[in-house]
């Protein structure tokens, strides 16, 4: 008996003598007192009788994919993973982004299509054959739910095509027993409450907005095509419709600074929006591909997205520590993240053209396409992504091998110019992943004491 490779121990927290473990493959997280640590960890030289008083415990664990019997059964469990990663179908949701159009009134400076972008809307011909594949896949494999994601480009530049979709599957859905709902992922600056009313009766559960500061620091990033800032326009279409429908918001950080992040949440405060807006997403911003012929000339090479980078994981502690203190929802940072390029059947991500992707960063490179909404299965990259099996090349211990199989591929192309070797996340998980795990317990805590003050 031990504990599984996979398994992270943050040690005396919340007390001294009381140990936090999380295994990164289950994602189960329970608390366990000193005694019962020293018994998996000197397991073999402990006494029967011990052993007995403990077993209910030690069951509990087994079963949670905390500890495993023997190093065999910890290597065959990971491989098992895997091949459910590979091959498996996760039933709840079948989530689908699809680009209406390429076309942006924005023009931000580190978007990743603009190397490659097209304005060419999406067709009646192709929204029709979309609607078919979408219709496919859920009698193909039952999910429960349709989820669409309207991306872009800028989704609201092409809305009779959206309205078409999202309406025609929403009524598909419900006459089959299947759940639909849309995202609007949207830059805001068209966003109003009348669209926000009228789409939620074709399914539109929440809307995510990206605002990269105040004023001037939103604007320098996010200004518009022809010229000009966004930011005044933005912000009143969140306080107009921050009633009406969940707002999420994404930020882009660079160079460490996180004072724009700070205004920001500020800045929301004072005009008492922040209490009424969904999750935030900070993301550094990375480089992206070259045009559509030379993806290998990368672009913005010098940012500060490097997992290796103390500054990033010196970053990422200011932002945890703001959004604490300010009570702001933010994305758990221990969540299994694999690669979407390395699964079978994962969600995808279907172009105005009707091409689909794996990954939204490989968007207007029609070389890295993975298929067709007119074929019935997917192309020869596809199967050759899939089949890259880049966690064999890592360690089989690495503790993080269930979270990320090997890493990001787009990553692993814009360091290393091909897709073929392992992108590694461990020097900055190291350092982050003990405060994810605190404050996904405290977080978890006190939801638990918020039930028993009700009940």
């Amino acid at each position: 008996m031990k504990f599984s490779n996979h398994t992270i121990i943050v040690e005396d927290y919340p007390q001294p003598g009381e140990h936090l473990l999380y295994s990164t493959r289950t994602q189960a997280l329970v608390k366990i007192n000193q005694e019962l640590k020293h018994l998996v960890m000197n397991f073999r030289d402990m006494p029967l009788e011990i052993k007995e008083r403990h077993q209910t415990h030690i069951n509990h664990l087994l079963q949670m994919g905390l500890v495993v019997r023997d190093e065999a059964e910890d290597k065959k469990k990971l491989q098992e993973f895997q091949n459910q990663l590979k091959h498996g179908v996760l039933k709840k949701r079948f989530p689908v982004t699809i680009l209406t159009t390429y076309a942006c009134n924005f023009k931000c400076v580190y978007c990743f299509q603009e190397s490659s972008r097209d304005f060419e809307k999406m067709s009646s011909e192709t929204a029709e054959h979309t609607i078919r594949w979408l219709k496919s896949k859920m009698e193909q494999f039952r999910y429960d739910e349709l989820f669409l994601i309207f991306y872009g480009g800028e989704p609201l530049l092409n809305k009779p095509t959206l309205e078409y979709i999202a309406g025609h599957m929403q009524q598909w859905c419900r006459r089959h027993g299947f759940d639909f709902a849309f995202l609007l992922q949207t830059n805001g600056y068209l966003m109003t409450p009348e669209i926000i009313e009228k789409y939620k009766k074709i399914g539109l559960s929440h809307v995510r907005i990206s605002v990269d500061g105040v004023g001037s620091d939103h604007d320098r990033n996010r200004p518009l095509r022809g010229g000009g800032g966004t930011f005044d326009r933005v912000m009143k279409n969140i306080a107009d419709c921050a009633d009406q429908i969940e707002i999420g918001i994404s930020v882009a950080y660079d160079k460490g600074d996180i004072t724009p992040i700070e205004r920001l949440l500020d800045y929301f405060e004072e005009k008492k929006v922040l209490d009424k807006l969904g999750r935030f997403i900070c993301s550094p911003v990375h480089p992206t591909l070259g045009g559509k012929d030379t993806p290998e000339k990368i672009v913005g090479s010098s940012c500060m997205c490097n997992y290796e980078d103390k500054l990033l994981v010196e970053t990422n502690r200011k932002i945890k520590e703001l959004f604490e203190k300010k009570k702001v929802a933010t994305k758990n940072g221990m969540a299994i993240s694999v690669c979407p390029l390395t699964r079978d059947k994962a969600g995808v991500t279907i172009d105005q053209q009707g091409r689909m992707f794996k990954c939204n960063s490989m968007l207007g490179h029609p070389d890295l396409s993975t298929g067709n909404v007119r074929d019935a299965d997917y192309n020869d990259r596809h199967r050759e992504f899939l089949n890259l099996d880049i966690w064999r090349q890592c360690p089989q211990d690495c503790t993080y091998m269930p979270m990320c199989s090997g890493g990001c591929r787009l990553m692993s192309f814009l360091n290393n110019k091909n897709f073929k070797t392992a992108s590694c996340k461990k020097p900055y998980l190291n350092e982050m992943a003990p405060e994810y795990i605190k404050r996904d317990y405290d977080a978890l805590v006190a939801e638990r004491n918020k039930k028993k003050k009700s009940a």
